[in-house]
């Protein structure tokens, strides 16, 4: 049953240390460009279910831990369910409780209410950061340990040297 336990871990641990790296920069990525555009984010969050850690900055993002190390999330300001896509007349009913709260123009740090392209390249982000991180992967292991390289042979065997001929003197 040790044994058991112990190749588990050997497997299972190295594989969510992998997997956290992995989600943490798909979701920077998301993150990034979504402040770049200056959409208001509420939580940045690493695994889901009940959160382990918690830390609030002075923008009022909250940078989460959560239970289970699986996936990840962001949450921009308006999202209400876990869909993200709010109906018509839902986005009406927050363009006005955002326009009654915060004022007139306040509805522009929302990402519902930015340019499709902007949105697109929001969630674009992502991904797009996972490339780059294969992509630096790849290029830091190949500069460590390189890639053999063999001189191509034009014959299978080994090559004999040719006698060298005398040259001949003129006769005197």
């Amino acid at each position: 049953m040790l044994d058991f336990i112990g190749q588990a871990l050997i497997y299972v641990v190295p594989f969510l240390l992998v997997l956290t790296l992995v989600v943490t920069i798909h979701e920077l990525g998301h993150f990034w460009v979504a402040r770049a555009f200056g959409v208001k984010v509420d939580r940045f969050s690493i695994g889901f279910g009940k959160g382990v850690l918690s830390r609030t900055d002075k923008h009022g993002i909250e940078w989460r831990l959560g239970w289970i190390p699986l996936g990840g999330y962001v949450k921009f300001s308006g999202d209400i369910d876990a869909s993200s896509v709010p109906d018509a007349r839902g986005l009406d009913a927050m363009r006005d409780e955002i326009t009654a709260t915060r004022g007139a123009g306040a509805e522009k740090d929302y990402f519902h209410f930015k340019p499709v392209w902007q949105r697109a390249l929001i969630v674009a982000a992502g991904p797009f950061a996972n490339f780059v991180l294969a992509i630096t992967i790849f290029a830091f292991l190949f500069s460590l340990i390189g890639v053999e390289v063999r001189p191509p042979r034009i014959a299978g065997g080994r090559r004999r040297a040719r006698p060298r001929r005398r040259a001949s003197r003129p006769a005197t």
